[in-house]
């Protein structure tokens, strides 16, 4: 199953996501930004699964909160940026 990870800016940022898309009634989970996502190895995101992407992306621009950017995470660890 892919999951997508919607990139945030902090942690603060972060937390404000996930509470957002729990209100939705969309499973999120916080966790640190892959090495290969940022290019530094800090930073933090949201995962969220690939059938719940499109309303956690709608309710997260609705709040103000729109993810910056979107990396795919295919079940073997491997990590690609998405365009929207």
């Amino acid at each position: 199953m892919l999951n997508y990870l919607l990139m945030c800016r902090s942690l603060t940022y972060a937390q404000r996501a996930s509470r957002t898309l729990e209100h939705a009634g969309i499973t999120a989970t916080i966790t640190k930004a892959p090495k290969s996502a940022t290019g530094v190895g800090c930073g933090y995101c949201v995962k969220v699964s690939e059938k719940k992407l499109a309303p956690a992306i709608a309710a997260l621009n609705k709040a103000g909160l729109g993810p910056a950017r979107i990396f795919m995470l295919s079940e073997n660890g491997f990590v690609s940026e998405v365009e929207l």
